[in-house]
């Protein structure tokens, strides 16, 4: 973007759907424009034919002093008020996930985040709408309560928030787009349809445990994602990671139909994600984008094209948990025999490939901090020092029951 331009909002694709009501509401208000101009040329006619047959009587002047009290009633327009802008540096977030048993107590919340704080952590991220499809804070969103999407025991997110920032730190919410197995099951317009029938495309058979999927090109599937992501920024997160922004993986991939499609699936993916972090700076919040470093890459192109790092988009989260890594789905720079046993070779070599191929952006990546390869502070440290020598300083710790002893 050429320097001083301006910026065009492009996200009014994700709200730019035009209902029903709103098509006759257009047409009613039509007809009431019209009117008002047929009652508008029927009030001129007389001033206008006087004033065409020199009859028009013009009125005298009125005193000054009255056009001054005319003017000084009209109210001041003050300007629209906008949430300020967020500017939130990677480098120098130092986050730790805490999973809902750790945000449910307040009291063993407060305790937490003042551990957390000692070990200079200064950033905790929470799922706001994991990969189950479930909502972990308390929502107001009329489709979470259709969809019965409000898990049991949801947090108030304003009370987590609040604590976090008389702490000093901020709260980033990690929202799954399109992997959401419970909201195509009530609204079927937002779903992935079997063969562009009628009925839910599902990732496996049924006895297996297969499950639906959010569509991409939806217009109501997109909506629901960005209405949760504004409500999390307006309870207080600082930013949104924005995770399973994809396609289906699964069997039966070629019978997934996805409607009227007027763009590549990488197109919708990039204009979504794009849309996305203009809609969140508008409203004083930041997007980043989380997936695993092979989907960034390019290496599961069944789900993601040709991968994230095309996106134009600034911030990204790539999972570099060495335990990630399988023998059948690796990064070609990674070549350590064991990478869970291997945790600053697996770091260094996995990063230096997302460097070279998101040359301009910033990384804050998700380190492992739990299972059977974590051995305390000494598994850490290595990773984090395979940041440091990529230029990289910025780090979310991962445990999946959220525990940090303090060391």
């Amino acid at each position: 973007m050429a320097k001083g331009q301006k910026k065009i909002k492009r996200y009014n694709r994700i709200y730019g759907g035009r209902s029903v009501l709103s098509k006759v509401m257009g047409v009613v208000l039509t007809v009431v424009i019209l009117a008002g101009f047929a009652c508008l040329g029927w009030a001129l006619y007389e001033p206008v034919s006087q004033f065409l047959s020199g009859t028009m009587q013009i009125p005298e002047e009125e005193p000054q002093e009255s056009l001054s009290e005319s003017q000084s009633s009209v109210p001041e327009q003050l300007p629209e008020e906008k949430p300020p802008a967020v500017l939130l540096e990677l480098s120098q977030v130092r986050g730790a996930y805490l999973p809902l048993s750790a945000l449910q107590d307040p009291l063993f919340l407060s305790q937490t985040l003042d551990d957390l704080k000692a070990q200079g952590i200064n950033a905790i991220l929470i799922d706001g709408k994991n990969a189950q499809g479930q909502v972990l804070y308390r929502s107001a969103n009329q489709t979470v309560a259709e969809v019965s999407a409000q898990v049991p025991g949801a947090v108030d997110l304003n009370q987590v928030t609040t604590l976090a920032k008389a702490k000093d730190m901020i709260v980033i919410a990690r929202i799954y787009a399109f992997r959401d197995p419970i909201c195509p099951l009530v609204n079927k317009k937002a779903a992935v349809k079997y063969q562009n029938t009628e009925m839910l495309w599902l990732d496996n058979s049924r006895e297996y445990g297969g499950k639906s999927w959010l569509n991409p090109y939806s217009e109501l599937a997109q909506m629901y994602i960005a209405d949760l992501s504004l409500e999390c920024i307006r309870s207080g997160c600082t930013a949104v990671m924005l995770d399973g922004v994809q396609f289906p993986s699964g069997y039966s991939l070629d019978l997934a139909g996805y409607g009227v499609q007027t763009k590549t699936r990488q197109r919708v993916l990039s204009d979504f994600v794009q849309d996305m972090e203009e809609l969140l700076q508008e409203n004083g919040g930041v997007l980043l984008y989380g997936s695993s470093s092979t989907a960034m890459l390019g290496m599961e192109s069944s789900s993601y094209e040709s991968g994230g790092l095309v996106y134009p988009i600034q911030n990204f989260c790539p999972d570099l948990r060495p335990s990630s890594f399988t023998e059948n789905l690796r990064p070609e720079s990674l070549t350590a025999e064991n990478p869970q046993a291997q945790p600053y070779e697996t770091v260094k070599a996995v990063l230096t490939q997302l460097q070279k191929a998101g040359k301009e952006k910033s990384f804050l990546p998700l380190l492992q901090a739990d299972g059977e390869a974590f051995s305390g502070t000494d598994y850490t440290k290595a990773q984090i020092q395979a940041l440091k020598e990529c230029g990289v300083s910025g780090y979310i710790l991962y445990n999946a029951q959220g525990e940090y002893p303090l060391s």
